[in-house]
């Protein structure tokens, strides 16, 4: 789509803007590195990524991964192979997450899923905000979890 022409807004010129369907990696790195600049001057960042990882003889058995950042830990993925649900390994993965999080100084945990809501409620997750319909059929959940003296 070519750019759409001059737009004014509050009596001032604005640049062209452009729609791309599909933006090159370079730009969506241009746009995180600018929004981290701009926290760094008002919240510095401090993130930290970590991973617990379990492997059996077939290979990869479960993980999750995440980041601790201002003192609260994300948890951006937790998988388990089909072998090994319903077994414990989810919930051991879970359980060391919290603990390392915890002892590195985050009070509060959060994530978002949309198929595994009743597993983090029984671990003493609680959901926060609900998204219906994303994606189709399911609804995301927001879900938050005090660590250690968090609230």
């Amino acid at each position: 789509m070519p750019p759409i022409g001059r737009l004014r807004h509050c009596g001032m010129d604005l640049p062209p803007i452009s729609f791309l369907p599909d933006p090159p990696a370079e730009l969506r790195q241009a746009v995180a590195d600018g929004i981290n600049a701009f926290h760094a001057r008002t919240v510095p960042r401090d993130a930290r990524s970590f991973c617990f990882a379990a492997h059996d003889d077939a290979g990869l058995a479960g993980a999750i991964f995440g980041q601790l950042a201002w003192e609260w830990m994300f948890v951006a993925g937790l998988f388990v192979t089909d072998a090994w649900r319903g077994r414990g390994l989810g919930s051991a993965l879970l359980s060391r997450a919290e603990i390392y999080a915890a002892v590195q100084g985050c009070g509060n945990a959060w994530l978002d899923t949309f198929q595994a809501r009743s597993f983090y409620l029984r671990h003493g997750w609680e959901v926060f905000g609900s998204l219906p319909g994303y994606p189709a059929g399911q609804t995301r959940h927001f879900m938050r979890k005090g660590l250690l003296g968090g609230s």
